[in-house]
């Protein structure tokens, strides 16, 4: 079976801005996509911060707020300054999903 890349795919989970649409964009108001959808990329949940992060098509690690009922606040998903001072955390979370997405013969680009 062949690769396909998330940002590739259609949405299947109903989302009304994507269904069956392809999803580049992390930050589209209105989206409502779940953390399971065919366009989510590799992703890493963090319940003690409340946000999950991910990798985009660039290779940009991006983070999205956590909100109830397992829904996910794209309106306000980002891409993380890895660069930043004092900011170690994003670095090794985006070096360890690197690592995973190698490990499970994915890509990040």
């Amino acid at each position: 079976m062949t690769y396909t890349p998330p940002w590739r795919r259609v949405c299947d989970c109903r989302c009304i801005i994507h269904h069956r649409l392809p999803r580049t964009t992390y930050n589209e108001p209105g989206c409502a996509c779940t953390i399971t959808c065919a366009t989510q990329p590799l992703t890493l949940l963090v319940h003690q911060l409340g946000r999950a992060f991910f990798l985009d098509q660039g290779g940009d690690l991006w983070h999205v707020p956590a909100m109830t009922q397992g829904t996910w606040d794209w309106d306000n998903a980002a891409r993380v300054d890895t660069g930043a001072d004092g900011y170690d955390a994003g670095s090794v979370i985006e070096q360890l999903l690197r690592q995973a997405a190698n490990v499970l013969g994915t890509s990040t680009d």
